[in-house]
C-alpha cells in the first residue's frame, strides 16, 4: 500500500468507526449528522434490495441503506446494538439525510494523515469501488468507506425491475 500525499503528516482527522458484519469500517466524522437507535423502516416498493425503506427521524423522512446489502454481503440481522447513522450527501446544491444500518458504533477516534494509505487492487472484504482509503488503525487496517460511492444517489434510486433487467442484459 502506498501512503497518500499529504502536506502534513502530523495532520490528524477525526473518523467515526463501526462494525458491520464483525468487520470495523470507518467514514470520516463530519460526514455524520448523528447516530439513532435502530426503529421501524417501512418498505418501500420497487426499490433495490439495499434500500431497507424509509424512517421518521424527528419529523423527516430519510431513506435507510442497509450497508451489508450495499456491499452485496447480505442483510443486516437486527439486535440491541444496531443503529442508524444519519450521514450528510450533498446532491447537486442539496444537503441530503440518509441513513446507513450498522452492527454497533465503535468509537470516533483521529487517525492521523501518515496512517492513512491507498486501497490495496485486492484483499479487501468489500469491492474497492466503496473504499476510500485504508487506515491504519490499532495494528490493523480498516476500510475508510467513500460516502460518494456508497451513497450514490443514481444508484440508490434505480428500481428493483430496471436493476434486475440491467442485470440480466
Amino acid at each position: 500500500m502506498s501512503k497518500q500525499n499529504n502536506e502534513s503528516s502530523n495532520e490528524k482527522n477525526q473518523y467515526f468507526l463501526f462494525v458491520a458484519n464483525k468487520d470495523i469500517y470507518a467514514i470520516t466524522a463530519l460526514e455524520v449528522i448523528e447516530i439513532v437507535e435502530y426503529q421501524n423502516i417501512t418498505k418501500v416498493p420497487m426499490m433495490s434490495d439495499f434500500v431497507s425503506g424509509v424512517t421518521n427521524i424527528r419529523g423527516n423522512l430519510i431513506a435507510v441503506i442497509d450497508l451489508l446489502q450495499r456491499f452485496g454481503i447480505k442483510q443486516t440481522q437486527i439486535y440491541d446494538t444496531t443503529s442508524l447513522v444519519i450521514l450528510r450527501k450533498r446532491h447537486f446544491n442539496k444537503e441530503l439525510q440518509i441513513a446507513v444500518i450498522i452492527d454497533q458504533v465503535y468509537e470516533v477516534d483521529d487517525i492521523s494523515a501518515e496512517n492513512i494509505e491507498s486501497t490495496p487492487d485486492f484483499g479487501t472484504r468489500i469491492d474497492k469501488y466503496f473504499i476510500k482509503n485504508m487506515a491504519k488503525y490499532n495494528d490493523e487496517y480498516i476500510a475508510v468507506l467513500d460516502i460518494d460511492t456508497v451513497l450514490d444517489i443514481k444508484e440508490l434510486s434505480i428500481l428493483a425491475k430496471e436493476k434486475s433487467s440491467k442485470d440480466k442484459g
